[in-house]
């Protein structure tokens, strides 16, 4: 009877084992299937279970091909960005390459129309006939950044009364000296220069009026006469240029000797010690805010002397190379 007990007991032990030996060996695929049910459809791609990584790396790399994309696209435009720069750059300085606004003004703030702007050096009744015709927003500019010019600008509804005057240099002509003349001058600065005044865009003309009398002495080449001879000979361009080829062709004509110089200091001493003038064409700095004409005429150990046309108090000054040496354009050697 202990026999037959045992024996049962191994056939209940072997009943219990066997499901969980079987289990043991079945494949993990049935098991699987047993648990989350038949996968339908299932290709190549579905053999990798649920909690796998393969779509997050894919996101992952098109996010990181999004943002490469988008840097590029972003260089691109800055690169396309500052070529367009640098060509419009270049164009403006070619085109001002050959001509220097001659109206030694500059761009002064907006302030031509708005009559609350106009200096409170000339009477109200003076301000209001600045403005009769064209000419009201130039000569408030020049007012507002010249109050040396004042009376130049108050006279200016009288200017018929100047315009055909006899003129007179023998008081600005002295031995040895270069004389210094203003472009706003009353006996010419009403003239015309081409299709401007000469108080307004006449440097050029003044600058070489100054060194025709130091050279030659002939007072009868006044600025008013060298304003027509630029215009009749092509000299003037646009509202208020003068063109650079007025030092050497145009010196030419009048029997002088023009010669276009290198920016450098010891050149520009060598031909003053020649006895030489030399014109400097000048961007925006401290002689205008556009372009404008000045005439150096010496030097000494403090800098170089400047005959501005449209200020006496710059040509009282000295000015050392370092100054000068960032606003000149160009510069031309004069001689008889």
């Amino acid at each position: 009877m202990g026999y037959d007990r045992a024996i049962e007991r191994n056939a209940a032990g072997r009943g219990t084992l066997q499901p969980i030996i079987e289990q043991k060996r079945e494949p993990r695929g049935r098991q699987y299937q047993r648990q989350y049910g038949e996968v339908r459809n299932a290709g190549p791609q579905s053999t990798r279970q649920p909690g796998g990584h393969t779509g997050k790396y894919r996101t992952a790399a098109r996010r990181k091909a999004c943002k490469r994309r988008k840097r590029r696209r972003q260089a691109l435009g800055f690169l396309k960005f500052a070529l367009c720069l640098a060509l419009v750059f270049g164009m403006s300085v070619a085109v001002r390459g050959a001509i220097t606004p001659g109206g030694s003004l500059g761009e002064a703030p907006e302030m031509g129309k708005n009559r609350e702007m106009k200096s409170p050096i000339l009477p109200e009744e003076d301000a209001d006939a600045l403005y009769a015709d064209g000419y009201g927003e130039d000569l408030a500019k020049l007012l507002e950044l010249n109050e040396e010019a004042a009376d130049y600008v108050k006279c200016y509804p009288e200017r018929e009364n100047y315009k055909n005057q006899p003129i007179d240099l023998t008081n600005e002509l002295q031995a040895d000296e270069v004389p210094l003349l203003m472009q706003w001058d009353k006996r010419w600065g009403y003239n015309a220069y081409g299709n401007n005044m000469i108080g307004l865009a006449g440097c050029g003309p003044v600058c070489l009026t100054m060194a025709y009398l130091h050279f030659t002495g002939d007072t009868a080449m006044t600025p008013r006469e060298m304003a027509a001879f630029a215009n009749d000979n092509g000299y003037y361009t646009g509202k208020a240029g003068t063109k650079w080829s007025l030092w050497t062709e145009g010196a030419e004509k009048l029997g002088l000797t023009g010669e276009e110089l290198p920016l450098d200091e010891n050149v520009m001493k060598q031909m003053l010690d020649m006895g030489k003038l030399i014109v400097c064409s000048v961007g925006p700095g401290d002689f205008t805010t556009e372009g404008h004409f000045i005439l150096i005429r010496g030097y000494d150990g403090n800098g170089f002397y400047v005959n501005d046309p449209n200020r006496r108090s710059n040509s009282e000054k000295q000015w050392d190379y370092d100054t000068l040496q960032g606003q000149i354009l160009n510069l031309w050697a004069l001689s008889e």
